[in-house]
């Protein structure tokens, strides 16, 4: 059918110059108007893993990969965590469970395996920034964070879980410790080793940074005017050891960049003005969050 020049549906001609302009303003908005066009990230694994809605000796399977556990409990979160096959959990006996435990973080079930000695979490889309988790142990243990899946690839943490029980009445596992690991490549996968049934994965909080703290100090407040003033940041991270950088101003000056050693970073002074002076302290490490600290050193 020939459609007339007055049919609605009549395509008018552009011309090809037009047709070019269009093409390259499409090509270019992105670069010249950003904000309009944001980058889409690389797809990650960022959640809390609380092993909450699964039931007493449920075998996980693909429940964080918005499937369902052994015993039917699900859809859970589509988190992209796969599960070796002897990954359980278990909740407490003083919950109805079957689980010789108290304590745990959150309170809801923790994970164990009673067969082989390793259990392995693979995370499809990969982890970064860091990781952390509780666990109760009543025989050594260990966790090992690889860049591939399955447990392969680079090793990107090696950490010892030793044995934290003491004290326990009731349970006997009563103790819940925590490990933190900063991640400067992306992680594959964690394997859990020990002794079967010795070994509880609690809470794991996956993408995050470590939550971080920091205090700041003066050796002297107030200080007379060319008395050398020491200022200490303690910082402290979760589950490890701070690795990073600690920024000390004095107003907007910059007194200079301290690395953190054994949790601590110090710098002393002796040409402050007299007067109130605003010191600062800025704590910035890979995969740990960010921290800021200040307080007034009075100079006399």
């Amino acid at each position: 059918m020939t459609r007339s020049e007055d049919s609605p549906f009549m395509e008018k001609s552009v011309p090809r110059s037009r047709i070019r302009f269009i093409a390259l303003f499409l090509a270019l908005a992105p670069v010249l108007f950003p904000a309009l066009f944001p980058t889409r990230s690389q797809a990650q694994t960022k959640g809390v893993v609380n092993f909450g809605r699964l039931k007493n000796l449920e075998f996980i399977n693909q429940f964080y990969d918005g499937g369902q556990g052994s015993l039917g409990s699900g859809p859970g979160p589509n988190y992209g965590l796969q599960f070796t096959s002897n990954a359980q959990t278990i909740i407490s006996a003083s919950k109805g469970g079957s689980g010789n435990f108290i304590g745990n973080p959150g309170g809801g079930p923790v994970m164990f395996f009673q067969t082989g000695n390793v259990t392995t979490i693979t995370a499809t889309n990969g982890v970064q920034t860091a990781l952390w988790f509780y666990y109760s142990a009543l025989q050594t243990g260990s966790a090992t964070v690889y860049s591939g899946p399955n447990g392969t690839g680079t090793i990107l943490a090696s950490i010892t879980l030793p044995v934290n029980n003491s004290g326990c009445n009731t349970y006997k596992m009563c103790v819940w410790s925590t490990v933190g690991v900063p991640l400067s490549k992306t992680a594959g996968s964690i394997s859990f080793a020990g002794v079967p049934d010795y070994l509880a994965i609690g809470i794991m909080h996956l993408g995050s940074a470590l939550p971080t703290s920091m205090v700041l100090v003066s050796s002297q407040n107030p200080s007379v005017q060319g008395e050398p003033v020491t200022f200490t940041a303690a910082v402290t991270a979760t589950g490890t050891a701070p690795v990073g950088n600690v920024t000390f101003k004095a107003g907007t000056t910059v007194l200079g960049v301290v690395p953190v050693a054994s949790g601590v970073a110090s710098i002393t002074v002796s040409s402050l003005k007299t007067g109130s002076t605003h010191i600062s302290a800025k704590f910035v490490g890979a995969g740990f969050a960010t921290v800021s600290k200040s307080l007034s050193q009075v100079v006399n």
